[in-house]
């Protein structure tokens, strides 16, 4: 891949500050916008609020200005999980996780979209989750903000339909980061406590055994190098990807006894 402008979101750790990382020495020209730096970048932090919209259009500017309005790449990796039952949810839980995983793609998107169609090329992959095709319990905020960041990408592909501007979501599975420091969790009321502290074990220590962030590289790279791209690439292991056929091949109430019983609620 010859050298290219390649901005990425939450890149203070995990997926984004491997990739960003690893593109850098490449000898690619990367930006990584997160609201703090940790010391362990080697490209150009900008620090960035993806919640704010005008913190994120300040931002794209001073990329613009140094690049001569230039963006080839744009990865959307910024999000925060939440764990809770629906009924115990906050309001201000819920704005908490849209504002960063949905809110925060369709800001950067709105400022690169203009600039990759007057260049006629560019690629916007906008992570996203395994977990978007199904309600989950205690995960249905979460899966609910991933699902809507799928529709909106499957609509803006149509939108941008023949322009050179390559679109798609990155549907993951568990990926081995530090998700949990940052994750939303609500209060719980007693009548899911133990269901829901059995599900957290269980969320955790899948986490901690995911897919290593390193081994997401050649995946990347190797779909930044495609034309045509397809609208959703699932990676991860191999029942997490098998889960999303099985949804659509199963009749429904045998697909949710399925989940039941692996979330071990039967």
């Amino acid at each position: 891949m010859q050298s290219k402008v390649i901005v990425i979101t939450g890149s203070s750790s995990g997926v984004g500050l491997t990739l960003a990382n690893y593109f850098h020495d490449k000898g690619h020209q990367v930006y990584g916008l997160s609201r703090t730096a940790k010391g362990q970048e080697k490209f150009k932090h900008i620090a960035t609020d993806v919640s704010d919209k005008e913190n994120v259009k300040r931002s794209f500017q001073q990329i613009f200005s140094e690049t001569n309005n230039q963006i080839d790449v744009l990865i959307n990796n910024a999000g925060i999980g939440m764990l809770g039952a629906v009924e115990d949810a906050s309001k201000a839980d819920i704005e908490k996780l849209l504002e960063v995983n949905v809110y925060g793609p369709i800001y950067t998107m709105q400022e690169v979209l203009p600039t990759m169609r007057a260049q006629k090329n560019g690629y916007i992959l906008n992570v996203s989750s395994i977990a978007s095709n199904n309600g989950l319990p205690f995960r249905g905020y979460y899966s609910a903000s991933k699902a809507m960041i799928d529709r909106l990408i499957e609509s803006a592909r149509l939108e941008n339909r023949h322009t050179g501007v390559e679109i798609a979501t990155l549907n993951f599975g568990d990926i081995k980061t530090n998700i949990a420091e940052g994750r939303v969790k609500t209060f719980v009321s007693k009548f899911y406590q133990k269901r829901y502290d059995a599900m957290v074990a269980d969320i955790d220590h899948e986490v901690q055994d995911g897919t290593p962030t390193e081994d997401l590289i050649p995946i990347i790279e190797n779909i930044l190098a495609q034309k045509n791209l397809k609208p959703h690439y699932y990676i991860g292991k191999s029942m997490q990807k098998f889960s999303v056929i099985l949804k659509n091949i199963l009749p429904q109430k045998m697909f949710e006894n399925i989940i039941a019983k692996y979330s071990k609620l039967d």
